[in-house]
């Protein structure tokens, strides 16, 4: 069996301000590689990799805070940089294989993918140029495009039945759905429950990144907010939506709410 030669490296970067409370709480990025089966061929072998997540409660104290980043059943959810470019029929009666087969290669070009950093109600991933700045830059790199079209037909492949959707419908908030109760039992996976000195984790596949190829840096952004954005308000005003922020409960059953500063770090993946 030919096995093709990957490079990886890791890049820690603790954040360490001084404040214990600030470090009560890490989140852990590693990667491991695994078996599996190629998405385009059934009868073929391949290894790839999954990006661990692990949450990690330092403290003495029960936490609870919202998840760095959603997925879709361990497949990062990823932006379409050129929706409006494509023709009609691709709405119409979309053909997510021709669409997932028809990737670019991304070889020797650098990206860091911010985790966490999509839409405000999914916290999707958004791969950037190493050259650019988020902050600056308005348009969506078209490298977002192969990746969400990958995923989508690995989505449709393997988790597209109707109880998959209806979890996967669970996407916003109402502001009636912001109290303990719903928290822990109706949308307890989009947060972390931690006592003290437990660990969670969350994996996430990272086959689409093997397949276009290049160098990603993996990171997130080191802050827990306080607050979740709920559905969207029309102001008639202004003639537009008003994106909503509400708080989060300071406490959920035996768990403080968390936020501010966390500990983390950077991966970095050449393919």
């Amino acid at each position: 069996m030919k096995i093709m030669r990957l490079c990886a490296s890791l890049v820690a970067l603790l954040f360490y301000t001084g404040s214990t409370y600030s470090q009560s709480i890490s989140v852990e990025l590693s990667v491991r590689w695994i078996k599996g089966v190629d998405i385009f061929n059934r009868d073929s072998i391949i290894y790839y990799p999954e990006l661990i997540i692990t949450y990690r409660n330092n403290s003495d104290t029960s936490y609870y805070f919202s998840k760095v980043s959603e997925s879709r059943f361990g497949l990062p959810i990823l932006p379409i940089g050129s929706l409006l470019q494509y023709p009609i029929e691709y709405y119409t009666n979309p053909n997510y294989l021709e669409r997932a087969k028809s990737h670019g290669s991304y070889m020797n070009n650098k990206y860091k993918v911010e985790i966490g950093g999509g839409q405000l109600y999914t916290k999707g991933w958004i791969v950037i140029n190493d050259s650019s700045e988020i902050e600056v830059e308005q348009e969506i790199d078209m490298i977002n495009d192969d990746l969400a079209d990958i995923y989508e037909y690995i989505y449709r492949e393997k988790f597209n039945t109707e109880s998959d959707n209806a979890e996967w419908n669970k996407i916003n908030f109402f502001l009636c759905n912001i109290n303990p109760y719903d928290i822990l039992n109706v949308y307890n996976k989009k947060f972390v429950f931690l006592r003290p000195g437990e660990i969670y984790t969350d994996t996430y596949n990272l086959v689409g990144f093997k397949l276009i190829k290049g160098c990603f840096t993996f990171y997130v952004s080191p802050y827990f907010p306080d607050y979740v954005y709920t559905t969207p308000i029309w102001d008639k005003n202004q003639s537009k939506y008003l994106q909503i922020k509400t708080a989060l409960p300071k406490v959920v059953g035996e768990y403080k709410l968390y936020s501010g500063n966390f500990n983390t770090n950077k991966i970095t993946i050449t393919f």
